[in-house]
């Protein structure tokens, strides 16, 4: 038989049975419907926050005191909880871990920090015009202020070395806490303590260190004595300069804490983040949800293979006495299965394809209620290939067993 007899006798076994058929398509829609869907959403989180953790800047080191361990792993800094015990830190007796502004000088004189910013951070309440909020704001070392902060400016300036009572506040805060990005030049009031903001950070998306879009930054001098806090710094920022290795740099500052720390690698009590260290962990944990996701989904699209199988099934025994006829004309034990691959490959294309429309569908609406989500055409291309896939592998059974049936039998089948 000509290859287009087989698809025309395919195409005419469905419209004879066309209810069960778009019932059997309607499981193969859902299921790869689900799966992009799925995958999609997986794909569009994973996006979003690589996003985001490109404004942080490759060149930028994060040192915070904790009971944590960073560990060497994929050319980043894993961090891996641990519990911090007496005598860390090189106080005998202390069970919390701190890192000194004493520390942080020596660490500033390593090679290749080319800036480091020396953090301290608290909750406060801020107060602009008749609204109060409690809000993180953070003193920083304005020299270093703008290299760390890693951000740029939408409205004014960064901080310098000459400000005392002025602040630069994150997107977040001018535009949904206090909803006025008019603020700048503004006077505001944090712990009742009168300043000038100076400055509007850019929007980074919640995704940069201390989450700056939502933090008010103050001259390290001035937190000081608004906190009282002039032994122990709550973040390290140290900036990479150019013709360093970040991932080098990042051994340097490990190594020389476990020295002034007097720990061992084992018993860290300082935990060092790079950009690097948040991508790696990002993308194993993406991974993992796209896998499992995928899994979840998978389940549909095998339901709907299990119903193409059963109606490959049903249309052998309704076509038992056609079979026959082709036989007796001539056609031989291939063209009957490939008459019946044809047909669950048809139903598996349809499927496919209403699918995909489906699964683009459903993004429009996701995407409408922020849900991040991101089809691309290798995921399009999977769906249409898999659901063809699962068509053939679901009627290859009774495929075979349609060919197998002698011309004589299938004829006096009633």
């Amino acid at each position: 038989m000509k290859p287009k007899d087989i698809f025309d006798l395919a195409l005419t076994s469905i419209r004879h049975r066309h209810l069960r058929s778009w019932l059997t398509i309607l499981g193969i829609v859902i299921g790869v419907a689900s799966i992009i869907t799925l995958i999609g959403i997986s794909l569009g989180i994973s996006s979003q926050i690589s996003s985001r953790l490109s404004t942080l800047g490759s060149n930028i080191i994060t040192i915070t005191a904790g009971g944590q361990q960073a560990s060497r792993m994929g050319g980043g800094m894993f961090v891996r909880p641990t519990a911090p015990g007496p005598g860390q830190n090189g106080r005998e007796g202390t069970t919390t871990p701190e890192i000194t502004f004493r520390e942080a000088d020596d660490l500033r004189t390593l090679p290749g920090v080319y800036r480091l910013d020396t953090r301290i951070q608290k909750r406060e309440t801020m107060q602009y015009r008749d609204k109060n909020t409690s809000l993180t704001v953070t003193g920083t070392d304005p020299a270093a202020f703008k290299d760390s902060v890693g951000i740029p400016m939408l409205y004014g300036r960064y901080l310098n070395p000459s400000d005392q009572y002025s602040a630069v506040i994150g997107f977040g805060v001018a535009n949904q806490t206090f909803n006025d990005l008019d603020i700048l030049n503004k006077q505001v009031k944090i712990d009742g303590v009168p300043f000038h903001v100076v400055g509007i950070l850019n929007e980074s998306g919640g995704g940069g260190f201390g989450s700056a879009d939502s933090s008010v930054f103050i001259p390290l001098n001035t937190a000081k004595d608004m906190f009282n806090q002039t032994t122990d710094v709550s973040q390290v920022i140290a900036v990479v300069s150019p013709d360093h290795d970040t991932d080098t740099v990042a051994s340097e500052l490990e190594s020389e804490l476990i020295i002034l720390h007097r720990v061992t690698k084992d018993t860290e009590d300082f935990t060092i983040t790079t950009a690097a260290t948040l991508e790696s962990t990002v993308s194993s944990v993406t991974d993992t949800l796209g896998l499992l996701l995928g899994g979840i989904a998978s389940i549909s699209l095998l339901v709907g293979g299990i119903g193409v199988a059963n109606t490959m099934f049903m249309s052998v025994l309704e076509q038992t006495r056609d079979i026959g006829v082709y036989k007796s004309l001539g056609a031989k034990n291939r063209d009957v299965v490939y008459m019946f691959l044809c047909e669950a490959a048809i139903i598996g294309f349809v499927g496919g394809f209403l699918g995909v429309a489906l699964s683009f569908v459903v993004s429009a609406v996701l995407g409408n209620f922020g849900v991040p989500i991101t089809i691309s055409t290798e995921l399009v291309l999977g769906g249409l290939f898999f659901s063809v896939v699962i068509g053939v592998v679901a009627g290859w059974a009774p495929a075979r067993g349609a060919a197998s049936i002698p011309p004589v039998e299938a004829l006096r089948y009633e």
